[in-house]
């Protein structure tokens, strides 16, 4: 009996080990055309969409040496659906669309206004597209025009894309990428409203690049309006999602620049006669990289130090409070959370508040207090006084 129980065993392990050892839907390298990143713009002609793929083709240019090399191609399709353009390519392709590579999905303004639940509709449910996948919104006319620039990093323009967004989110406040899955978080739930970082083409001369710009504002699914570039690092202060970038307290004091190690923040609300009042607290460790002209290298306790330190604090709190404000104004949607974490905090006050949240958002007042501690002033560099 032992030595049956043994071989059933032997036989079970040896069938996982053999499931284990293949690929569910296995292709050839040299037989696809791997999908780098996707423009959607509005139609011609009568149809719903027209879609750009960035493509490498991995077949190679056909000679000895370059047989390895991917070749970037464009290619376009049109249709009533996302799926419908995507069929539609299959026409201009020799070879299977590869999704699973592709990293960005670029949106025109006309999309984003007309509402975008539809478009990422498809790519939850296609089987090849991941839930990783990154938006953005186009700042030019169209969206296309972002993957047929000739960009000169030498990397394909969806490339070009993807490295400034991962630049952004590890180590500046350029802007707030987000994923496939979190953008349908998002639209599924209130409390907090969309935003998506903006991409534009920059012209000097002869010469372009691309380049994130100002933030994409959205009411439910539709684009509402654009934060503007210089007020987006305090959107991503209130958001706390903070993991580098500068502060530059500017006309408070100039010449001085602040390099962020880590930063938290801390949403609080009250309420009084069932209107909630919030408080943005930050707390930031920051590396003074340059101090003023005149401003002598110390102790951080010394007094020249406590001036750095209101500068930055002052910077923070104006910022965070001016982009409350800004919003509240032009947009009138909490792009920032608050309803978010009332719903989580205050169930009960939020089953009265969700249903207006928008309005509520609007009489809401909101403040904030910033805390900055200057912890390393190894990198101090005077600046020399000019003649």
């Amino acid at each position: 009996m032992n030595r049956i129980k043994k071989a059933a065993a032997l036989l079970e392990a040896a069938l996982i080990a053999l499931l284990f050892t293949g690929c569910f839907s296995y292709h050839e390298l040299e037989s696809l055309t791997i999908v780098t990143g996707i423009a959607i713009d509005k139609g011609a002609g009568g149809t719903k969409y027209r879609m750009t793929f960035e493509c490498l083709n991995m077949s190679g240019g056909g000679g000895s040496e370059d047989a390895q090399t991917p070749q970037a191609v464009v290619l376009q399709s049109e249709g009533d659906s996302v799926f419908d353009a995507v069929r539609g390519v299959l026409s201009e392709s020799s070879q299977k669309l590869y999704f699973s590579d592709c990293q960005e999905v670029i949106l025109s303004r006309d999309i984003a206004k007309e509402g975008i639940r539809k478009v990422i509709k498809w790519f939850l449910s296609d089987a090849e597209t991941r839930v990783t996948l990154r938006f953005v919104v186009s700042e030019e006319p169209t969206a296309a025009e972002l993957l047929q620039q000739e960009v000169q990093t030498g990397q394909t323009p969806a490339l070009e894309i993807s490295g400034a967004l991962e630049e952004a989110y590890s180590n500046s406040l350029a802007c707030l990428p987000l994923r496939l899955y979190e953008i349908n978080a998002i639209l599924s739930r209130p409390g907090l409203s969309l935003t998506l970082p903006g991409v534009r083409v920059v012209r000097e001369g002869e010469k372009s690049w691309l380049r994130l710009g100002a933030t994409a504002v959205f009411r439910d699914d539709r684009l509402a309006g654009w934060l503007p570039e210089e007020r987006v690092p305090y959107f991503i202060f209130v958001r706390g999602k903070v993991n580098g970038g500068l502060i530059v307290p500017g006309d408070r004091m100039p010449g001085v620049t602040f390099e962020i190690g880590e930063n938290r923040t801390d949403l609080g609300v009250t309420f009084s006669g069932g209107v909630p009042s919030a408080e943005v607290r930050t707390e930031t460790a920051v590396s003074a990289d340059e101090i003023a002209a005149g401003e002598k290298n110390g102790d951080v306790g010394g007094p020249s130090f406590s001036k750095l330190q209101s500068a930055a604090e002052e910077t923070v709190k104006a910022g965070v409070e001016g982009v409350i404000q800004y919003v509240k104004e032009k947009f009138g949607t909490d792009i920032f959370g608050f309803g978010l974490k009332i719903s989580r905090d205050y169930p009960s006050e939020w089953e009265k508040l969700s249903k207006d949240w928008d309005k509520t958002f609007l009489r809401m007042s909101c403040r904030a207090d910033a805390k900055v501690t200057i912890r390393d002033t190894s990198k101090l560099v005077e600046k020399e006084l000019e003649p």
